[in-house]
């Protein structure tokens, strides 16, 4: 079964792609993986949190959290600035690949994660993602750097696809006027 903390000290020091290993690896089971990060978040409203109530490991140069993505939600383009390891544990995401075209975006692309798919995005990666159905997806992140600093990060404009910075009010709002199409 897999083991939350075994998977924390196994991936300090490690580059994304040792991490999608250990991560492709549990992720056979992914229904061991969703039991193990329920168990440790039991108590808490996965539902109504923010993400720094799912993070189980935070450091400067990593950091691990259970992503609970909505019913239907759909975010706007968005970086993170380091590599992302993803796997599902439980649902889809459908992610929307982006590459910088002068001072906007165009598409480059996507790749659909279902129960049990890992995906690993480079530190340059540009992406929209969406829960396409009618549950909550559940994933488990691996960053290589500390996530929940966002001073460096962009959203873009889903519509002019226009850059700002990193704001989270902003992603909800564009979020909102995404799923109202």
């Amino acid at each position: 079964m897999f083991n939350l903390d075994q998977f924390i000290e196994s991936c300090k020091g490690k580059p994304a792609s040792a991490v999608k290993e250990l991560l492709a690896e549990a992720m056979r089971d992914p229904a061991g993986v969703k039991q193990a990060l329920e168990t440790v978040a039991q108590g808490k409203d996965i539902a109504g949190a923010k993400v720094g109530d799912m993070v189980y490991f935070r450091s400067p140069t990593l950091t691990i959290l259970k992503a609970a993505v909505p019913p239907k939600f759909k975010t706007p383009p968005h970086n993170h600035n380091m590599w992302a390891v993803i796997g599902v544990c439980d649902g889809q995401e459908n992610n929307t690949f982006y590459r910088r075209s002068g001072k906007t975006l165009e598409k480059a692309g996507g790749k659909d994660l279902k129960t049990g798919d890992t995906v690993v995005l480079g530190e340059d990666a540009v992406h929209a993602i969406e829960n396409p159905s009618d549950r909550p997806m559940l994933a488990i992140h691996v960053y290589g750097g500390d996530f929940l600093d966002t001073s460096n990060r962009s959203v873009w404009n889903p519509f002019t696809f226009e850059e700002h910075p990193y704001d989270f009010k902003l992603i909800m709002d564009y979020a909102r006027q995404i799923m109202a199409q």
